[in-house]
Formats: C-alpha cells, structure tokens, sequence
C-alpha cells in the first residue's frame, strides 16, 4: 500500500509541475497517476474515488489529445452562469452520491462525495483551460488532505502531496492569470 501511495505521490508532484507550467506531459503523468490511486482507493473501500479516478484515467486520455495541437486552446475565465453552475452542479451531486455512499462501506462517505464531485469537475475545467479550475482543486485539495489524514491508518504521503497541491493551485491560478493578460491585446 506505501508503495502505491509514495508512487501516486511522486506521479502527482510531477503532473502538478508540468501543468502549472501549462505542458502537455502533465496528462502522462496524470494518467499514471490515475492508475496507481485506482489501486489505492480500491484498497481503501472509497468507492467515489475509483469511479472518480476511472473517469479521471479517460479525461487524462483527452486532455492529452486535447492539448496536442500546435496552438493551444487559450485560457479562459468562467461566466458568472459557468460558476453557478458549476457550484450547483458539486453541491447537487455531492448531496446524492453522499446518499449513495452511505449504502457503503466508504468510511469517509460525505468528504469522499465531495472530493469526488469537486475533482471531476475541476479535471473538466483543466482539459477545458478554465482559470476556475485552480479555485476548486485549491478547496479539494483541502478536502483531501483531510480525508487523508482521518482515515485509520492516514495515508500520510498523500496527504502530504494534497497540501503541496493546495499551494500548487494557488501558483497555477496566478501563473495562468499571466497566461491570459499575456494572450489579451
């Protein structure tokens, strides 16, 4: 189990990396990451997050072909409508998966619903290029690291990885916001 966790953990760090830096090589490291926190959440009963990490492993696959092509999609601020929606949109779906994992044995079911939830729509906006997507992974990011930490035997690394991630949110958001007033005439 160390073994998945330290390897999801290094995977991670390195996606985390090359995105913040606005690459194409973060989805290889995506993708494998996926695979490792497939194992791992398996391992673990929290059953949102291999269905979240499985759908994680297909978005990994199109943000790589997505961000293949020469010229790049720009990066983008959300709408107001896109924010409410997107807002809506965790809020709704983490009420009914939490419903939905409480039939489980997910120990965690109600921060494992919305680590879910919140992390499949901030994967959408990341393939997308969506600014937003660093405000949400910044209050996942959160959310994890404290999932992490209260299972009964804490995944210490990938708690560890999460709080890195929390500042690498905050250095992404700004590094892309100087992507944009770059792109802008």
């Amino acid at each position: 189990m160390i073994v998945l966790e330290i390897s999801a953990t290094v995977l991670g760090l390195l996606q985390a990396l090359f995105v913040l830096l606005n690459k194409r090589l973060n989805w290889v490291f995506y993708i494998l990451q996926m695979i490792c926190m497939i194992i791992f959440s398996l391992k673990n009963k929290f059953y949102g997050d291999v269905s979240n990490n499985c759908i994680y492993l297909i978005f990994g696959i199109i943000g790589f072909i997505t961000w293949r092509s020469s010229k790049p999609l720009s990066i983008t601020i959300c709408t107001l409508k896109e924010k409410l929606i997107y807002i809506l949109l965790i809020t709704l779906s983490t009420i009914i998966l939490h419903m939905i994992l409480k039939q489980t044995q997910d120990p965690k079911p109600l921060i494992d619903a919305f680590t879910t939830t919140s992390s499949f729509v901030a994967t959408y906006y990341m393939v997308k290029r969506k600014l937003d997507t660093w405000i949400i992974w910044f209050v996942n990011d959160i959310a994890y690291s404290i999932q992490y930490i209260l299972l009964d035997n804490p995944a210490y690394y990938l708690m560890a990885l999460n709080i890195i991630w929390t500042f690498m949110a905050i250095a992404s958001y700004q590094n892309w916001l100087k992507i944009i007033r770059k792109e802008k005439p």
